[in-house]
């Protein structure tokens, strides 16, 4: 990374930071572009070449869980062996020294948009952004048809937002896996006993 990079970095950490200690401070809806700007010492205008709107300075890490379940599916050689991975890598998010950062990460906004409401259409984008990244990185590495991909990552989506809806002590995070992960299993063998011809 050459020295203008570095430095468009290290502006991009700090209107995060400030951005971030003004939310905790007065709310983000009560909290300004132009403020942040300003606590940035750079014009509003130069603040929108590096995020897009205030929603996207919250979100500045969204897809960061996103980089490891494609890291997850690019491991697998067979459908068949992703959905098991993907349960252990559900299970393990707290306590897996490569994926605790990405649950922490994860968690942080979660509780940022449960104390911001306001904030849950750009959520539902968030997560629309991981069905669209899953479902390609499933394509690249030829492990299913497009639309076996789609399902398979709205499956996995889904998942994700079940477990990241409320914030769980790190003692019921496994229970709570095991359940959603046995809910999804339920939910198909009741599909696999419908009666298609009526």
């Amino acid at each position: 990374m050459g020295l203008r990079e570095r430095k468009k970095a290290l502006k991009r950490q700090e209107i995060v930071a400030v951005a971030m200690h003004l939310f905790d401070e007065k709310g983000f809806d009560k909290v300004t572009v132009a403020e942040i700007a300003k606590q940035a010492s750079i014009a509003p205008k130069t603040l929108f070449t590096y995020f897009k709107s205030k929603d996207d300075i919250m979100f500045n890490n969204e897809t960061t869980l996103l980089s490891g379940v494609r890291h997850l599916i690019q491991q697998q050689t067979s459908v068949a062996n992703l959905w098991p991975a993907f349960h252990q890598f559900t299970e393990t998010l707290p306590t897996d020294e490569t994926t605790t950062n990405l649950m922490l990460i994860t968690r942080e906004l979660m509780a940022n948009v449960i104390r911001n409401p306001e904030l849950s259409n750009r959520l539902l984008q968030m997560w629309a952004t991981y069905e669209a990244g899953i479902q390609a990185a499933l394509i690249d590495q030829r492990l299913t048809d497009s639309l076996t991909a789609q399902v398979l990552a709205h499956q996995m989506v889904l998942v994700l937002e079940i477990m990241f809806k409320e914030e769980l002590p790190a003692d019921l995070w496994v229970t709570r896996v095991t359940r959603v992960f046995n809910a999804t299993s339920q939910v198909a063998s009741l599909t696999n006993e419908v009666d298609m011809t009526m």
